[in-house]
């Protein structure tokens, strides 16, 4: 969902999403055989309405004021679920990093480096939403290499576009990619689109529906009404390997080629996708089953983690993945009403096993949050 939000009913939206995630809560604890009681804390993303996190210029006439900085909004109203279950809640996750010149996104780069890296092994984790965006794991032996996350372009939004419009509305997705698998791939098709200035653009990037939703696929049937008239699985077929062929043109920003690609989020369930990724890549793919992790509960687990790392004072967005000035801790924090927050959450984590970055007091320079003094200088806009 996003687009131009409609303020008047912003209200009656985050009550619902607060309802909705109340009861999923509830039934998480039912299914995890948890008590709520034994909860230490949530976090929720909530739905993005709206994300421009470019600098624009305003629309009014102030010589005082020449440039409105990013946008990042999430519908979301965290308070009932603290209020409900008694426990902090960490919400607007991408606004702190858009702030200060970030992107907002991607935001899960720490827990897939915390998930999936490897001690020997160069890896990627490639997350096939409505967008697709990858997060480059070094080995451990290549601590030197940075730990770089961006957007590729269109995941599955465009794919999922074309099928409800095939259909007329009747099915929203190709199931495991059985008539992409069908087609043959239209290079005026890939052209049109792989032409866009936003595949040369350098990392840290980010993008969405504005770029790649209703829009940019009314301008591509528009393209198609002065070519020869293209089978419907070929249309399919070349947004499928425009996909594969986004991720491939992010790969010559990384250090070294991954050895392995592991893919989350639900177009890893498109099984022509995966194949026409692997093949155009020259990358063998595994899902995050072969982990033990349902590649649609990915996200869900990540911003569980990256709660946890603003509960525990730890940044989660650096400038290696979203261009943000320098590493900030992400997210607000509602307190739970009787005040309390999880001074235990570190040894919590532990024993858990959950890994988190940045010792307490140990923190690389790089990482380290300012301890005092302006943050920026009135001239240039940077940090000092």
């Amino acid at each position: 969902m996003t687009g131009k939000p409609t303020f008047q009913y912003w209200g009656d939206l985050e009550h619902l999403m607060s309802e909705t995630e109340t009861s999923l809560m509830s039934s998480l604890c039912s299914l995890s055989n948890i008590s709520p009681s034994d909860l230490n804390g949530a976090g929720t993303h909530g739905v993005t309405a709206y994300h421009r996190p470019s600098p624009h210029e305003p629309p009014w006439e102030n010589p005082e004021i020449t440039t409105i900085p990013g946008i990042t909004l999430q519908i979301s109203n965290p308070y009932r679920l603290s209020q409900k279950y008694g426990i902090p809640v960490v919400y607007d996750f991408r606004r702190a990093d858009v702030s200060v010149g970030g992107e907002g996104a991607p935001l899960a780069t720490l827990f897939h480096r915390a998930a999936f890296s490897d001690p020997h092994e160069n890896r990627a984790f490639l997350n096939l939403g409505g967008i697709a965006n990858l997060t480059y794991l070094p080995a451990f032996s290549n601590a030197h290499q940075a730990c770089l996350s961006f957007d590729t372009g269109p995941g599955n939004m465009l794919l999922d576009l074309a099928m409800s419009h095939i259909t007329h509305g009747e099915k929203t997705y190709d199931k495991n990619g059985q008539r992409s698998a069908s087609g043959n791939v239209q290079k005026s098709i890939q052209d049109f689109l792989l032409d866009d200035p936003w595949f040369s653009k350098p990392p840290p990037k980010s993008t969405g529906r504005e770029d790649w939703g209703k829009e940019k696929f009314a301008n591509l049937l528009t393209f198609l009404k002065n070519h020869p008239s293209v089978p419907d699985n070929d249309l399919l077929a070349s947004l499928a390997e425009t996909t594969a062929a986004g991720v491939l043109s992010g790969f010559r920003w990384l250090d070294s080629k991954p050895d392995l690609l592991i893919l989350g989020g639900g177009g890893s369930y498109n099984t022509d996708l995966r194949r026409r990724i692997s093949r155009i890549t020259g990358v063998p793919t595994n899902t995050t089953e072969r982990f033990g992790w349902p590649p649609q509960a990915i996200e869900s687990m990540a911003f569980a983690y990256l709660a946890a790392l603003t509960l525990s004072g730890r940044p989660a967005s650096l400038p290696s993945t979203t261009g943000c000035s320098y590493a900030v801790i992400g997210g607000s924090i509602v307190p739970p009403q009787n005040g309390s927050l999880p001074a235990r959450l570190r040894e919590i984590c532990l024993a858990a096993g959950i890994h988190l970055p940045f010792p307490d007091r140990a923190t690389p320079p790089e990482f380290r949050l300012p301890e005092s003094g302006p943050l920026f200088s009135e001239e240039t806009g940077k940090r000092q």
